[in-house]
């Protein structure tokens, strides 16, 4: 999960904690706050462990800027073999928003309604899928979850 927060100043996002992965959402006007945590869903087999999707604990930008989330897959498995599926789950709302599922750049579906500011795109170096926010919004703010698949192949 990715939480996306605005503080109002420099001072509020030093307060946030940047280790602090179990921290609840401030909101203000300045900039953006994104603390990851994720989802992984594959049915686990005998012959080798579970995959692993890790997030780094905390992100902050700024109005205008770009976001940048990783997703980084566990080995012994290669990203380049799953597609991703990312969902926002905005602060005080329970349901979760599907965003967009990315395995390629022929392969991948955006909602419509979901604005064209949001992208993703695979780092294979690093075994990441990296969701892109353009141009940060406050309404940016939330939760941020990536869950692993077997690619889909959108028509």
């Amino acid at each position: 999960m990715d939480e996306v927060v605005c503080p109002s100043s420099p001072a509020e996002v030093e307060d946030l904690g940047a280790g602090n992965q179990e921290r609840v959402a401030h909101r203000g006007a300045g900039g953006t706050w994104l603390s990851p945590s994720v989802t992984a869903s594959l049915v686990h087999t005998a012959s080798r462990a579970q995959p692993v999707l890790l997030q780094p604990p905390a992100v902050v930008v700024l109005p205008g800027q770009t976001a940048r989330l990783s997703c980084t897959l566990s080995a012994p498995y290669n990203i380049s073999q799953f597609g991703i599926a990312w969902f926002q789950q905005r602060p005080g709302q329970v349901a979760l928003r599907y965003l967009l599922y990315y395995n390629s750049e022929r392969d991948k579906h955006r909602p419509t309604k979901v604005p064209d500011r949001f992208s993703a795109t695979k780092d294979l170096a690093s075994n990441a899928c990296i969701l892109i926010i353009a141009s940060a919004r406050q309404e940016d703010n939330g939760s941020y979850y990536c869950s692993l698949s077997v690619a889909f192949h959108w028509a």
